[in-house]
C-alpha cells in the first residue's frame, strides 16, 4: 500500500498464513472510503472469524503494485479474490487493480478465482461479466453458510469450486456457465446487527465504530436503488440493539447506519443508551421528518449532519415520491440552534425527468432564503446529476445527457453566484455511471480501454447501441440487461410506480403487516 494505514487503526486483525486459506478482499476505491463502508468491513471481519481463513484487504491506490494492507503480499498469491463493490463508478478501478496485480483479465488464463459482490453488482453485473469468474448476489448473512464450506474445500481447484458454487441460486457465472435467472439472497429476519470493530482515524468517518440499526427503506423514493433492492425493510428489537451496543467501548464515536426507522422507540432507546456510555453519535444522512424532539436529544454531541431533500418543487417531489417540505427543514434547523451542531450539508439531484429551468431556479431561491435566515451553521450544498438505476421505477427514465446537464450546471452556477461551499458533480462522471449501471456485456471493451487510460470522450463512440442503454423504450416488457435478477420486487410493480411518477401521484411507505403490493414480502428467502 502507498501509506502505512495500519498505524492509524485500532483492533486490526493480524493472522499468520501457515495452514490457512488466503483470501484477498478488495474495495475498489480509496482506503478512507473503504474503511467507512460497513458492508466491506463486516465481510472482512466475518471471513477472518474462520480459523481456516486469513483474509487481507486491498484498496485502490496510486502505487504501481497491488499488495495487501496487512502483509504486503502480492495479489497474485491469493487463490480467491473477492471484490466488494458498492458503486458503479468504481468499475474501471476493478480492472486497474487486477492489471496492477498481474492477474489475467481473461478468466480462462488465470489460476485465481475472482468473484464479485456488493450492491452495484447485485444490481447489474453484466458490464463486468467478461472479467469475473462469478458473482455472489445478495446479503452475506444469507450466503455465508453455503459459500464458505465450498471455498475451504475447493479453493485450490478452481473448476470444482465454480461448479459447486453454480448450484447455488444466488451465484451467477455467465462466463463459465451462461446466463440464467438468479435470486438475490436476503436475510429475513435479521438476527444480529452488523457492527464493525476495526476503526481508523483515516477513515471517512474518522475513527468511528459503525453499527447497523435497520436495513432497507420502505419510503419508496423512486430514484433510489437501495430502497428497492433491499426490500423488504427489516429492523431489530430494542433488546437486540442494546445487546450489540454493549460491545462498543465507553467514550467511542459511533456511526449509526440504516436510519429508516429513526423515529421508532428502538432508536431512541439505543441512542440514549449510547449517550450514557459517553458515546458521540454520527449519521451519514438524516430524514428531516424524523428530527422530532425526542430524536434531537441524541444529537447533543453531534457536530455535523447531512440532509437530503433532493428537490424543492412539489411536482418533482411527487415524481420521486419524496415529500420534504421547506418549512419543515427551516423548523428543524431552528430547533437545532442549541444542539451544538455547527455544519449542515444538503444533497440535491438535478436532471430528473420533466425537470425545467424553473425547478432549478426554485431550488436556488430556497438556498438563498435559507442563507438569509442567519442560522448558526456552516452550510454546504452538493448537487448530483440524476442517474436512472436498475430495479427502480425510474429505470425507464432517460439519462438526460452530458450537454443538457452542462447547461443546467451553468444555470445553477449563475443562480448561486457568490454562495460558498457549492459542489456540483461532473456530468461526464454521471454519464459513465449511467453506462456502467445500465449496460450489458458489450460494455466490457469500453471499461477495459478506460482502465488502460484512454479518454472517456475518445472511446464513447465505440459503445454499441449507446442510445438504447441511456434512453430505453418506455415499455413495460422492454428487456433490460438486469431482468434475470430476481430482487423480490416485481417488474409490474416498478412499472406501475413509473406511471404514477409521471402522473404526479405519491405512494405511501411500506407497511409489512398490511401490504404485499411490490412482491418482496411474498418471497421466502
Amino acid at each position: 500500500m502507498e501509506r502505512n494505514y495500519l498505524s492509524f487503526e485500532r483492533n486490526t486483525i493480524r493472522k499468520k498464513w501457515r495452514g490457512r486459506l488466503p483470501i484477498a478482499l478488495i474495495f475498489p476505491n480509496t482506503y478512507p472510503l473503504g474503511m467507512a463502508n460497513l458492508g466491506f468491513l463486516s465481510l472482512y471481519e466475518s471471513l477472518n472469524s474462520y480459523k481456516e481463513i486469513v483474509c487481507e484487504r486491498f484498496f485502490f491506490e496510486s502505487s504501481p503494485e497491488a499488495r495487501s494492507l496487512e502483509s504486503k503480499t502480492p495479489l497474485e498469491e491469493f487463490p480467491i479474490i473477492l471484490f466488494s463493490v458498492p458503486f458503479e463508478g468504481d468499475f474501471v478501478n476493478i480492472l486497474s487493480i487486477l492489471l496492477k496485480g498481474k492477474i489475467p483479465l481473461n478468466p480462462i488464463e488465470r489460476a485465481q478465482t475472482v468473484i464479485g459482490g456488493g450492491v452495484a453488482l447485485w444490481s447489474n453485473p453484466e458490464p463486468l461479466s467478461l472479467f469475473f469468474d462469478g458473482f455472489l448476489l445478495g446479503e452475506w448473512e444469507a450466503i455465508e453458510e453455503k459459500a464458505i464450506p465450498l471455498f475451504l474445500e475447493f479453493a485450490v481447484n478452481k473448476k470444482k469450486l465454480l461448479e459447486a458454487l453454480n448450484f447455488l441460486d444466488f451465484f451467477y457465472s455467465p462466463f463459465h456457465f451462461g446466463k440464467r435467472r438468479v435470486k438475490l439472497a436476503k436475510a429475513d429476519p435479521l438476527k444480529k446487527p452488523l457492527l464493525s470493530k476495526i476503526t481508523s482515524s483515516k477513515a471517512e468517518f474518522g475513527g468511528s465504530y459503525l453499527m447497523e440499526v435497520s436495513r432497507g427503506c420502505g419510503r419508496g423514493c423512486r430514484f433510489c436503488l437501495a430502497g428497492f433492492i433491499y426490500r423488504p425493510p427489516r429492523g431489530y428489537s430494542t433488546e437486540v440493539l442494546l445487546e450489540r451496543a454493549e460491545e462498543i467501548p465507553l467514550g467511542s464515536k459511533v456511526g449509526l447506519i440504516g436510519l429508516e426507522f429513526v423515529d421508532r422507540e428502538e432508536i431512541w432507546k439505543l441512542g440514549e443508551f449510547l449517550l450514557q456510555r459517553d458515546v458521540t453519535l454520527t449519521f451519514s444522512s438524516l430524514r428531516v421528518d424524523a428530527l422530532r424532539e425526542d430524536f434531537l436529544r441524541l444529537l447533543r454531541k453531534t457536530k455535523s449532519i447531512a440532509l437530503a431533500p433532493e428537490v424543492t418543487t412539489t411536482r418533482l417531489k411527487n415524481l420521486i415520491n419524496k415529500r420534504v417540505e421547506e418549512g419543515e427543514i427551516i423548523r428543524t434547523l431552528e430547533s437545532l440552534r442549541e444542539s451544538g451542531i455547527s455544519k449542515v450539508k444538503f444533497y440535491f439531484i438535478f436532471g430528473l425527468p420533466e425537470e425545467t429551468e424553473e425547478d432549478l431556479r426554485h431550488l436556488a431561491t430556497f438556498i438563498k432564503s435559507l442563507l438569509n435566515r442567519s442560522l448558526p451553521y456552516q452550510f454546504s450544498f452538493s448537487f448530483a446529476p440524476f442517474v436512472p438505476k436498475p430495479h427502480t421505477p425510474l429505470q425507464w427514465a432517460p439519462f438526460e445527457g452530458e450537454k443538457t446537464l452542462e447547461g443546467k450546471i451553468s444555470l445553477l452556477r449563475r443562480e448561486l453566484k457568490g454562495i460558498k461551499n457549492v459542489k456540483i458533480d461532473s456530468p461526464w462522471e454521471a454519464l459513465k455511471q449511467a453506462l456502467f449501471a445500465r449496460g450489458d456485456a458489450s460494455l466490457g471493451t469500453f471499461i477495459l480501454k478506460l482502465a488502460h487510460g484512454e479518454a472517456l470522450k475518445r472511446v464513447l463512440g465505440e459503445i454499441p447501441q449507446v442510445e438504447r442503454i441511456l434512453r430505453p423504450p418506455v415499455e413495460k416488457d422492454f428487456a433490460f440487461p438486469w431482468d434475470f435478477i430476481d430482487t423480490g420486487v416485481s417488474k409490474d410493480y416498478l412499472f406501475r410506480e413509473w406511471l404514477r411518477a409521471l402522473e404526479g401521484k405519491t405512494t405511501p411507505p411500506c407497511n409489512r403487516q398490511i401490504c404485499k403490493a411490490c412482491g418482496a414480502c411474498k418471497i421466502s428467502y
